[in-house]
């Protein structure tokens, strides 16, 4: 059985906030030192520059390894979705529903009445007396 006593233990808490704190690591990466160490000519292994990045980090204690292992976690993440064929990626649900999707839902309605359709009018109108909608 699962206790929440167990999930919920200091070394199980800094192993998660290493692995967020690794995965926004990776992308600070990706954004700022990758466009300056490599040239243009080889931005096909830009995905890469984050592995290694984790890889050299890992190897250190506490914190900074689970940091690390959330660099090389977030760089492996981008790099399949780099290089993997679209079609093995549709079939894992990568993508699948195009960039502008919340949660798995298309342009279908969402629920609180988010969606990006045309909103109603819940205002009264001047000439009925009756809410338009």
């Amino acid at each position: 059985m699962i206790k929440i006593q167990n999930i919920l233990k200091k070394d199980n808490l800094v192993a998660a906030a290493g692995l967020g704190a690794g995965s926004l690591a990776a992308e600070m990466v990706n954004a700022k030192v990758t466009p300056m160490i490599l040239p243009a000519t080889f931005e096909k292994f830009a995905p890469a520059v984050p592995i290694l990045a984790g890889m050299i980090i890992q190897t250190s204690t506490g914190f900074a390894r689970k940091v690390g292992h959330g660099m090389i976690a977030n760089g492996v993440a981008n790099l399949a979705k780099a290089y993997l064929p679209e079609t093995f990626k549709s079939s894992m649900g990568v993508g699948a529903y195009g960039e502008d999707v919340m949660m798995g839902v298309g342009n279908q309605d969402t629920l609180m009445g988010t969606s990006p359709l045309q909103a109603f009018d819940y205002t009264v109108t001047e000439t009925t007396g009756e809410t338009a909608y």
